[in-house]
């Protein structure tokens, strides 16, 4: 997938591989980063782990603070922070935080309604302070997760429900939060040609993309790039850039690793016999595929458009080095079931 990342970002140029753009040397260096630590995390012991999980929670909520006090802006959003000459975005490290503080709090007490408050407090938490910068996307995905891990707990479908049913009967408050360009996305979606040379115009691009890629697509050097005047297209559409130049192979071919991953995940979690690293596991690998789908309905014109990355393919440090975490983490939970065994 990171090699597919390689080759998308290199598309978006027109040019050939003999000399890689400044993006694409990036994409490779922060690949490399991130597979030092995913071998690091790797072989972290177990019980340092679950150690780290509170503290490491605590940390993301004061950068998610920091962000909403003195973040960068991009895009009519504040999801960055600076450090010099680089930036992060720490709403990335805050959605593994999360998981893994459940799962902490998973490992310590049965499922009952006081743990499962605590758990959605935890929960509520960074799930507002990400809505405010604003960022739907991981709103949604970080909150569809939780609820996967708190399902994977053993808490009864009836009381689950009943907390999603609430958080339905909250979407007013959530939508007066909501910025009104994210509100427009959503009434573009249901009716594209009400803006398009405003709103509607990236949908409209999408379509022409989508439509005009065939089964191999128009290959890597194509003069023609419907998405060429998006300047999002090496993240938040990089799926649709990809099926443009390889077509419904290409996007078979991402589907399918993304469900190898998935079901490695999740054949991992059941020959657990540790509760912890069986939330870790489910909790993380929900993450993993929710923001999977959610990118790709959005690429597809299945769901309205807003900014969230695809694992390892999309452009950006923050999410591909998190996604290595996230691998990291899971490799660690696999290792350790032999030891446990």
């Amino acid at each position: 997938m990171l090699l597919i990342g390689v080759a998308s970002l290199q598309i978006a140029t027109g040019e050939n591989f003999n000399v890689l753009t400044p993006a694409t040397v990036n994409h490779i260096a922060f690949g490399l980063i991130g597979l030092v630590v995913m071998i690091t995390i790797t072989y972290v012991p177990n019980e340092m782990l679950k150690a780290v999980a509170p503290s490491g929670y605590v940390f993301s909520l004061v950068l998610l603070a920091l962000v909403i006090l003195v973040g960068d802006e991009s895009f009519g959003a504040k999801r960055w922070l600076r450090l010099g000459p680089l930036s992060f975005q720490p709403m990335e490290l805050a959605k593994i935080s999360t998981i893994l503080m459940i799962a902490f709090i998973g490992s310590r007490y049965r499922p009952a309604l006081i743990p499962l408050c605590l758990v959605l407090i935890i929960t509520g938490i960074p799930t507002l302070m990400i809505l405010l910068q604003p960022d739907l996307g991981s709103t949604l995905v970080l909150t569809f997760s939780c609820i996967l891990t708190i399902f994977a707990w053993g808490m009864p479908w009836k009381t689950v429900i009943a907390f999603v049913l609430l958080a339905v009967g909250l979407l007013p408050v959530a939508a007066s939060i909501i910025p009104s360009y994210q509100l427009d996305r959503i009434a573009t979606f249901i009716d594209p040609s009400r803006d398009p040379l405003g709103s509607g115009y990236t949908a409209k691009q999408i379509d022409i993309a989508l439509n005009g890629s065939g089964f191999w697509g128009n290959g890597f050097f194509s003069e023609s790039q419907a998405l060429a005047g998006i300047s999002v297209r090496n993240s938040d559409f990089v799926f649709a850039q990809w099926l443009e130049a390889t077509g419904a192979f290409g996007g078979i071919l991402v589907c399918g690793l993304i469900i190898l991953i998935v079901s490695r995940g999740i054949t991992t979690a059941t020959k657990q016999n540790v509760i912890f690293n069986q939330l870790v596991i489910l909790g993380l690998t929900s993450l993993f595929a929710i923001q999977s789908l959610v990118h790709i309905g959005v690429n597809t014109r299945f769901i309205p458009t807003t900014g969230i990355t695809l694992p390892l393919i999309s452009a950006g440090g923050s999410s591909v080095i998190s996604v290595f975490i996230l691998i990291g983490l899971l490799q660690s939970m696999n290792r350790l079931r032999y030891e446990y065994s």
